[in-house]
């Protein structure tokens, strides 16, 4: 190095400096720090570098170990501040204790009461973390939340802090939490977030179907069946959450048409074990060629995933083994968006049902251009003296009259028809130019 070299020049210098003097017996001026590390190179051999030494002084510095004050406190350790008057949405582990943030306890240990959808739940999950929880408790669900809200009111305007917490996870994402929020807001009460665990995002995590924008998008050139089977999603990293899909099996398959089909993004939906064989024989009725992915006890010990098409998952579920696994626990499903060759079938029966759409219309316009024989009948002059092979009949007036009104009602009821026609047709054109536009954009991204 170069320090070593400048050192060791000085040092031969000086050495022979020194020697000279020792025969002429002059007088040599040496630095205090020089002559010492040059004393204890010429006693023991070795050589000693002093950071002080006027040559390299300022070329490199010791770092000073940082020590932290007594009285400094670790932010990790540090008490949480809890605002007064306000209602603290706080999120609990969905399986996993260990999922509790440190500032969920500091809040759930220093709030004035505790609202909670499953008072027995939270109860037990408090006890396991030593949270004291007696008098706290609020139950609050749809039976009792008209009376209850009034009573959340009126204690938080009076000063008092609360947190709302439900069985697992984070609450107000499609529970009655939603209702109390908006309540809270509209009296002028602030509402805060304690964020954490996540069903949702955390099977949309593990599935892998959202992806950011600015990364570039990678689509599979595989053909044939293969093609069907390759995930494809929204490159900006859009979702649907619909909840709970429907008990009726008509509500399920009509959801699924019309949300689930055209969605070129993914689509979660909570589900229970008992259902799961239901829905998965729908999804493939509906959706035979999409990937789902199934997430069962996310965060807990006998967490799984499943990851395929619909009806490979059903012959899956159906197996003895497989259905040990779903005695219980929760469910997160989550459906894969179309990709490009479902997407151009999807277009094909749209434009198809539009033609079926357009042809009714063309016969309504036809009959409606060509007058029936009655019409005509009722548009020839009327005259008073009848002609001699046709006989006077009685109550002449009447029958007109009659056959007026029938026209009349059938030309209304034709024009009904048609405008009702005309306005399912509209909507389904713009229903078409909007999901055009949509994958339009799409391939330009993928491209």
């Amino acid at each position: 190095m170069m320090w070593r070299s400048v050192s060791s020049a000085a040092s031969l210098l000086l050495t022979a400096k020194l020697a000279t003097a020792m025969r002429s017996d002059t007088p040599v001026c040496v630095p205090a720090s020089t002559g010492r590390s040059l004393a204890h190179t010429l006693l023991t051999g070795k050589r000693s570098f002093s950071s002080t030494h006027p040559l390299l002084s300022g070329t490199f510095h010791y770092r000073k170990n940082r020590v932290a004050s007594e009285d400094a406190i670790d932010p990790l350790t540090k008490p949480s501040n809890i605002d007064k008057a306000a209602l603290h949405v706080v999120s609990i582990p969905i399986g996993n204790l260990k999922d509790f943030t440190l500032r969920a306890l500091d809040v759930l240990r220093g709030v004035d009461y505790i609202i909670t959808t499953d008072r027995p739940a939270t109860k037990t999950l408090l006890d396991l973390v030593n949270i004291p929880n007696q008098g706290r408790l609020i139950h609050y669900s749809r039976s009792n939340r008209t009376a209850t809200r009034e009573k959340l009111v009126e204690l938080l305007k009076g000063g008092r802090s609360m947190a709302f917490v439900t069985t697992s996870g984070t609450p107000c994402v499609g529970d009655v939490g939603g209702e109390l929020v908006q309540e809270m807001q509209r009296s002028g009460i602030r509402v805060t977030a304690v964020p954490g665990a996540s069903a949702v995002m955390g099977a949309l995590a593990v599935s892998g179907l959202t992806s950011s924008p600015y990364e570039s998008s990678k689509v599979s050139k595989t053909e044939g069946e293969d093609a069907r089977l390759v995930p494809q999603s929204f490159q900006d990293g859009s979702f649907f959450f619909g909840n709970v899909l429907p008990e009726s099996h008509s509500a399920r398959l009509r959801l699924l048409r019309s949300v689930v089909a055209p969605a070129t993004y993914p689509c979660v939906f909570y589900e229970v074990p008992r259902r799961l064989l239901l829905v998965l024989q729908d999804i493939a009725a509906v959706l035979p060629h999409r990937r789902v992915y199934v997430t069962h006890e996310l965060t807990k010990l006998n967490e799984s995933l499943h990851a395929d098409t619909a009806e490979r998952l059903v012959a899956f579920y159906l197996r003895q083994e497989a259905q040990l696994l779903l005695r219980k626990g929760q469910l997160v499903l989550v459906v894969a968006g179309a990709g490009p060759v479902e997407t151009a079938v999807w277009l094909a029966q749209e434009a198809a049902k539009r033609q079926r759409l357009r042809r009714p219309l063309r016969d309504l316009m036809k009959k409606s251009a060509s007058p029936s024989k009655e019409e005509r009948a009722m548009a020839a002059p009327e005259s008073d003296t009848p002609t001699p092979k046709t006989p006077l009949l009685r109550h002449t007036t009447t029958k007109a009259q009659r056959r007026k009104e029938r026209l009349q009602l059938r030309r209304e009821r034709q024009k009904t028809k048609r405008a009702k026609l005309i306005r399912a047709i509209e909507a389904e054109q713009e229903r078409l130019r909007m999901n055009l536009a949509i994958n339009q954009n799409d391939a330009r991204r993928l491209d």
